[in-house]
């Protein structure tokens, strides 16, 4: 009878032990979560504008209605395309950023820190860009911030670094470039045909912008909802050891996801729009829809290509390849050189501020 009461005393014992075990590491993924949806609003408050700033800038619609058009489609894309059509590729690129066989091994304490490192690290550095008037990519310091934490958390071995050399650092030069070019050939392309096409046709250009804003906000907002998304696989995978490759996102996590983005949009919007539309290059009705054609096609493929952007570098970058095919000189290229200097900086100045969290945070919670 004794032996029978202690096995059901260590049995209990175990089953307490679990329970408590799991309610640690849903604590970790809340506290994760808190931080990426907080990170999530800054992206809309951020970049959010993008998708409606040179529309804006050539009243083909007053803000107040860019930005509520802008704002329902950062709600209902996302959650249409990532969760319902289960397009999901720049999340999964996010969580390949460190390798598979690290995740399995690590300790859930060791793996919120990570975790709450890279978010730490990425809010911190963007505060810091608000604060002393900075452009940031909140793509790059994201991901920097990511990289820097992998390496102290875990080792310089444990980062995937041909995920990150081709699909992070590659696309910080490559993406202006392509971008730039695109802008340029499309507005070549339009100048010529106009041409041949009476004056109506600014009318023409002047309404498609209002459909342009529709495209763009679901290429910008599935792109940027995805890298959350990718931050909540990875701290799903370190504090409870799902796959990274099966796992399937609840609607919950996309719709809160989303919400956050449309949040961020209706806040920040008016704060910027000036910003992109008019300090690049002061774009017409046709240069508006060249811009906002080019930023839509590099946005999407790459969204569906599981490429993580910049998708400021990528608006930014269009209106420069835009305002180039009008005349070189109408760029204003010390705004420009400012923003080119930044995307330069963001992604190594994160990531050293992700190990430097990540190496204070080891030092408080792990030891």
């Amino acid at each position: 009878m004794h032996i029978e009461t202690q096995s059901v005393l260590m049995y209990n014992l175990c089953i307490g032990k679990r329970v408590l075990s799991g309610h640690k590491m849903n604590a970790y993924i809340i506290v994760v979560m808190v931080f990426a949806v907080l990170y999530t609003f800054y992206m809309g408050f951020s970049d959010g504008a993008n998708a409606v700033a040179t529309c804006v800038a050539t009243r083909a619609i007053k803000a107040r209605y860019a930005l509520i058009i802008a704002g329902a489609v950062m709600l209902i894309a996302p959650i249409v395309i990532c969760y319902f059509l289960r397009s999901d590729s720049v999340a999964r690129t996010v969580g390949s950023l460190v390798y598979s066989e690290t995740l399995e091994s690590v300790d859930p304490k060791a793996g919120f820190v990570f975790m709450l490192s890279t978010m730490i690290a990425a809010l911190v550095w963007s505060v810091i860009c608000v604060l002393v008037s900075v452009p940031n990519s909140t793509s790059h310091t994201l991901l920097g911030g990511l990289v820097g934490a992998a390496i102290v958390c875990f080792g310089f071995d444990c980062v995937n670094w041909t995920a990150v050399g081709l699909k992070v650092i590659l696309m910080v030069f490559l993406t202006p470039l392509i971008c730039m070019t695109v802008g340029y050939l499309l507005d070549k392309l339009f100048r010529a045909v106009c041409v041949y096409l009476d004056r109506s046709v600014k009318k023409f250009f002047k309404a498609a912008q209002v459909f342009n804003v529709i495209v763009m906000s679901t290429s910008i907002s599935i792109n940027n909802v995805q890298k959350t998304m990718g931050i909540y696989l990875l701290t799903l995978a370190v504090c409870k050891g799902v796959d990274i490759e099966t796992y399937e996102f609840s609607f919950w996590i996309v719709a809160l996801i989303s919400v956050a983005i449309m949040a961020g949009i209706v806040f920040g919007g008016y704060r910027l729009i000036y910003a992109v539309g008019k300090k690049i290059y002061r774009v017409g009705t046709l240069q508006s829809f060249t811009a906002q054609v080019s930023t839509a096609a590099v946005a999407l493929t790459c969204s569906f290509t599981g490429i993580p952007i910049s998708t400021g570098q990528v608006v930014s970058s269009s209106i420069i390849g835009v305002g180039i095919a009008d005349r070189v000189s109408a760029v204003r290229w010390g705004r420009a050189k400012k923003i080119f200097s930044s995307w330069l900086l963001t992604f190594p100045v994160a990531a050293c501020l992700g190990a430097f969290v990540g190496f204070l945070l080891k030092l408080m919670i792990v030891r």
